[in-house]
C-alpha cells in the first residue's frame, strides 16, 4: 500500500486539490492522523536503532577512502561512527503490522510513500539523537517537507506538534542511563494546540528492537575482535566498515583499525556497550 496515495484520497475528499492550499490547523490534524510511530515497546527495549551511526550528506571523498569520487556510505568517521544516508533507519515501518484501531491505513501494511522524519532538527549528524526513537517519525511524503524541510527557515508548526506528541509517548525515566544524555539535548517545542487524534504505531511484537539489538551486538563483537591481540580479526560488519579480511568487502577503503586510532575505537565501543540494559 502506497501511504502517500491513501493521504491524497483524504485531501482530495475533503475538497483540496493540493496539500499547500491546507493551513497550519489542517496540515498538524492530517500530520497526526497519518504519522506512524515507533512502538513504545521498542523504544523501552532499544532506544536507538543503530546508535553507531549518525547522517552525512553525499559522502564523496575521504582520507581512508583513497581514489577516485564514489558513493562511499558506511565509512567509518574520524571517531568512527558509520556514516549513513538514512538507509539504516527508512525503511524500517515498511511491511510492518500496524495498530489498526483508528488508522487511515486500517489493517494493512504500507510498502511505499513514507519518509522517515527527525523530529528536532539539526540532530542527525549526533549518534545519540541520529536513531534516538523519540526522535523519529514515518509521514506521508505530501507531508513530510512540513517537518524536515525547514532548516533555513522557520520550523512548521506541524514540527512543534510532533514533537509535543513524542514527548508525550515516550517516558523520559529509562532503564538505560544513556538515554538522558538523549533528552537532554532536545529542547521543549513552542506551545502549538492538538485535536483530538490516534496515534498509529508500528505493531511487530518487537522485532525491530530485537534487530536494533542485534545490530548493537554485532558492533561490540566487532570492535572487540579488533582490539584483543588474541583474536583473530573479525568478519565485516559492513561493506565498507571492516577489519581488511574476508569476502564482500571494499579494498579501496582502508580497514578500521588502519583508519582509527586505538582510543577512538575503544571509546566507541564503551558507547555502544551503554546501549544495552
Amino acid at each position: 500500500m502506497d501511504a502517500d496515495a491513501i493521504f491524497k484520497e483524504s485531501l482530495s475528499s475533503l475538497g483540496y486539490k493540493s496539500v499547500r492550499e491546507c493551513d497550519s490547523r489542517q496540515l498538524i490534524q492530517f500530520s497526526l492522523r497519518f504519522a506512524i510511530w515507533p512502538s513504545i515497546e521498542t523504544y523501552l527495549k532499544s532506544p536507538w536503532l543503530a546508535p553507531f551511526a549518525i547522517r552525512r550528506q553525499r559522502v564523496r571523498m575521504e582520507s581512508n577512502a583513497p581514489g577516485e569520487k564514489r558513493d562511499l556510505w558506511g565509512l567509518p568517521t574520524d571517531l568512527g561512527y558509520f556514516a549513513d544516508d538514512n538507509s539504516l533507519i527508512k525503511s524500517l515501518a515498511l511491511k510492518k503490522p500496524l495498530s489498526s484501531e483508528g488508522s487511515p491505513y486500517g489493517a494493512n501494511k504500507v510498502t511505499k510513500g513514507l519518509v522517515c522524519c527527525h523530529i528536532w532538527a539539526g540532530t542527525t549528524s549526533n549518534p545519540l539523537l541520529f536513531s534516538f526513537v523519540p526522535n523519529l517519525v514515518w509521514l506521508p511524503k505530501s507531508l513530510a517537507m512540513y517537518s524536515d524541510a525547514h532548516h533555513d527557515t522557520e520550523p512548521h508548526p506541524v514540527h512543534h506538534a510532533l514533537k509535543r506528541v513524542s514527548l508525550g509517548r515516550y517516558v523520559k525515566d529509562h532503564p538505560i542511563a544513556r538515554v538522558a544524555s538523549a533528552w537532554a539535548l532536545l529542547e521543549n517545542p513552542e506551545y502549538v494546540e492538538l485535536p483530538e487524534f490516534e496515534c498509529t504505531e508500528i505493531a511487530d511484537g518487537g522485532r525491530i528492537a530485537d534487530l536494533a539489538e542485534a545490530r548493537v551486538n554485532r558492533m561490540i563483537n566487532f570492535l572487540e575482535a579488533i582490539l584483543d591481540p588474541n583474536s583473530p580479526l573479525p568478519r565485516r560488519f559492513s561493506k565498507r566498515y571492516h577489519a581488511g579480511v574476508g569476502s564482500g568487502i571494499d579494498r579501496s577503503v582502508y580497514s578500521v583499525q588502519d583508519s582509527l586510532s586505538v582510543n577512538a575505537i575503544r571509546a566507541l565501543l564503551a558507547e555502544m556497550r551503554q546501549c544495552r540494559q
